[in-house]
């Protein structure tokens, strides 16, 4: 009887122990809302702009803050390692792409944006996220 009950206290701490394990469930990740600004290649970025980043790779864009109103995007992105990468197209047709570095706690980027798949040739934009 006695092994009986060491052999189930056994099982139990073993339990316990299992149970707090850390998760990786808490690791930073990209998907999400992000809201910022664009701007020229020469100035300060300052109108509106939001990236929504889904878990399937694809990326939804709009081109002010407030989602409601704003012209919107769809498109595709790529993460590798420190660099995320976009191509999305406006309902009127209109292509960009983008090109942005991005912390390690995946809470800010910045990067260059541009026509069709150059991702350099229109501006700048910085986005947080939310």
């Amino acid at each position: 009887m006695r092994c009986v009950k060491l052999l189930f206290l056994a099982l139990c701490c073993s339990a316990i122990i299992c149970a707090c394990n850390k998760d990786d469930d808490n690791d930073p990740t990209i998907v999400g809302l992000w809201k910022g600004k664009y701007g020229g290649l020469t100035s300060y970025p300052t109108l509106g702009y939001t990236m929504l980043f889904r878990s399937n790779g694809t990326v939804r864009v709009f081109d002010g803050t407030d989602t409601t109103t704003a012209s919107k995007a769809e498109g595709t992105y790529t993460v590798t390692n420190a660099t995320v990468t976009t191509t999305y197209v406006y309902t009127r047709g209109t292509q960009y792409s983008t090109t942005a570095t991005i912390n390690t706690g995946m809470t800010f980027m910045e990067g260059t944006y541009g026509t069709g798949t150059n991702n350099a040739n229109a501006g700048r934009f910085f986005v947080v996220k939310q």
